[in-house]
């Protein structure tokens, strides 16, 4: 067995054990959910990991209903957060009020799932059967411009409607099948202290492409057309965060740093960038 399949077979064993410990808690979340649906529903693991907590699809009748986020006392996480990196991981029960409130405030404009369900630790919202933009750009890479175009304008709406994200990039983002439709997702992180809002809102913006760089994504596509983003960016981002101090985000975001001319286009957009 060569290192790269026993290293996936380990973290599959890590995975079962995480959830075998969540069993009784899960059987719990059964009933109170059963009891709000009123039906019977199962929950089944969701193939992802869910980042901090564990994630599970809501099936009632075998058909997924829902997604239920549930706070995990046993997973460990240790992200590399650097001091210049605006954002910091919440708490379990802060996460929860945070995906919660950023849903509350999106759904009712199109970008996010409906919040239905919360306790304690745990919360749950519809279900949504689009692809990960992540995913759809390793197999539409040609696609990578109409993508973009949907996704920045969807970030300013964020922003208007009083919610940051932090850590965006592409997998927490939702794509309708015919693409039309942008959804937001998986809120975990809070902002550093000394991070203006103005900071995080432009953080935002930046993280997204520093994510768009790979170029399986269609990130050769971007590069080579830098001004087309400079003016899709110039459309959007309002005076306020072009004017914010970005000079932490050229040591945060390492991929951009590769790329010398699109620094270069980002730093007329963003104050401070690529300095």
């Amino acid at each position: 067995m060569d290192n790269d399949v026993m290293k996936s077979h380990l973290r599959w064993l890590a995975r079962r054990r995480e959830i075998g410990k969540l069993a009784e808690r899960c059987s719990e979340l059964e009933l109170e959910l059963s009891a709000f649906v009123g039906e019977n529903i199962k929950l089944q693991p969701a193939k992802t990991k869910g980042g901090y907590d564990e994630i599970y699809t809501v099936l009632q009748g075998g058909t997924c209903i829902a997604v239920l986020r549930v706070n995990s006392p046993y997973r460990a996480q240790k992200d590399p957060i650097g001091e210049l990196d605006p954002y910091q991981p919440l708490d379990g029960p802060g996460r929860l009020a945070l995906e919660w409130t950023a849903y509350q405030r999106l759904n009712p404009i199109g970008l996010s799932p409906k919040p239905l369900w919360r306790t304690n630790d745990a919360i749950a919202c519809s279900w949504l059967p689009w692809n990960r933009a992540s995913e759809h750009l390793v197999k539409n890479r040609s696609n990578f411009w109409n993508t973009i175009g949907k996704i920045i304008p969807a970030i300013a709406q964020m922003h208007q409607h009083g919610v940051t994200h932090l850590d965006l990039n592409l997998g927490n983002v939702l794509l309708e099948p015919n693409c039309d439709g942008v959804a937001l997702i998986d809120f975990e992180f809070g902002p550093k202290k000394w991070a203006t809002l103005p900071q995080q809102q432009a953080y935002d913006f930046l993280k997204i492409i520093d994510d768009c760089t790979r170029r399986r994504r269609g990130g050769d596509l971007m590069l080579k057309n830098i001004h087309r983003l400079e003016d899709i960016l110039q459309a959007h981002v309002p005076p306020a965060l072009q004017e914010a101090d970005m000079h932490f985000a050229y040591t945060s975001l390492k991929r951009l740093k590769e790329y010398t001319e699109l620094c270069k286009a980002l730093g007329t957009v963003f104050n401070g960038f690529n300095r």
